[in-house]
């Protein structure tokens, strides 16, 4: 699978002590119970809001970035210009243009946010196709595309951990705002409330939130938690608060389920964790249905 090697495959079942202490391993779920908490709060806006198309555009706009910034560290052999960077570059920026008003009047948002999606793959297999790989070491398209949990550093644990806080003091600051204009864009222009700033700032989250969740479960694989959370949430809930900390919460628990899964049966992470949440919410959603038809209590 093109991961670093890693001794969980001469271990047994019972040695979860042991791979515990690993650091690569602390570091991933590290890395992921701070995704499902950025997943849980962005994704439940997401979801209420049914931007996952928008999502989705951002989200593969980024592979653009990653193969800009792998382009620009062998042409300029600047070190510093990591992918991530470069994936935030163009994350923001694709944010920013579906969120522009100039955009919006000349252009349908689908139409707009397709063509960020296939131009950001586009220049993403371009970047990377035109990068010296003899000067530096391109990470493979499966890792990029699908994630590997195993490649995040304890420096971006750190900078995944200031984005949490960064996030959270936004969304508690703005939550009115950004409540009423996720269920009701009209009331909010009658209240005064700037929509396109508020939809243009929610998009920044979207696209913060996905170059960081990228790194866990690629950037294919991102619209999966940060949709299937929050809807499983909402199945059980239409207060917004309690939406995101079930959300949250089920995240965690079911990503956290993923990982133990992936290394249990050597499996990919991403794929695991997407597929755990996959069977989890087509449960509930079977669950619910039966209980609406009466037929469980």
């Amino acid at each position: 699978m093109g991961y670093p090697t890693v001794p969980w495959e001469s271990m047994t079942m019972t040695d979860w002590s042991m791979i515990l202490s690993i650091s690569l391993i602390q570091n991933m779920f590290y890395a992921t119970l701070m995704a499902s908490i950025l997943c849980g709060i962005i994704g439940t806006y997401v979801v209420i809001k049914r931007i996952v198309f928008v999502s989705g555009g951002i989200a593969h706009a980024t592979f653009g970035g990653v193969g800009f910034a792998y382009y620009v560290q062998s042409v300029l052999l600047v070190s510093w210009f990591d992918p991530m960077i470069g994936a935030m570059v163009f994350a923001v920026g694709a944010a920013l243009i579906i969120g522009s008003p100039r955009v919006n009047q000349r252009l349908r948002d689908d139409s707009t946010i397709g063509v960020l999606w296939v131009v950001g793959m586009a220049l993403g297999v371009l970047f990377i196709n035109l990068t010296d790989h003899s000067v530096v070491q391109v990470r493979s398209y499966e890792s990029i595309l699908f994630g590997n949990v195993l490649l995040v550093s304890t420096q971006d644990l750190q900078i995944m951990a200031i984005m949490i806080v960064v996030i959270l003091a936004v969304v508690a600051f703005l939550y009115r705002d950004l409540q009423i204009v996720t269920f009701d864009e009209a009331h909010a222009r009658i209240t005064g409330i700037n929509v396109t700033l508020m939809n243009t700032l929610l998009y920044v989250l979207v696209a913060i939130t996905c170059v960081f969740v990228m790194n866990i479960v690629g950037i294919v694989l991102v619209i999966a938690l940060l949709t299937m959370p929050a809807a499983l949430a909402s199945m059980f809930s239409n207060d917004m608060r309690k939406i995101m900390g079930l959300a949250i919460v089920s995240a965690t628990i079911l990503s956290l389920l993923g990982l133990v899964l992936a290394i249990e049966f050597d499996i990919p992470p991403g794929a695991s964790i997407v597929l755990t949440l996959g069977v989890f919410f087509m449960i509930s959603m079977g669950i619910k249905t039966l209980h609406e038809k009466g037929y469980i209590s």
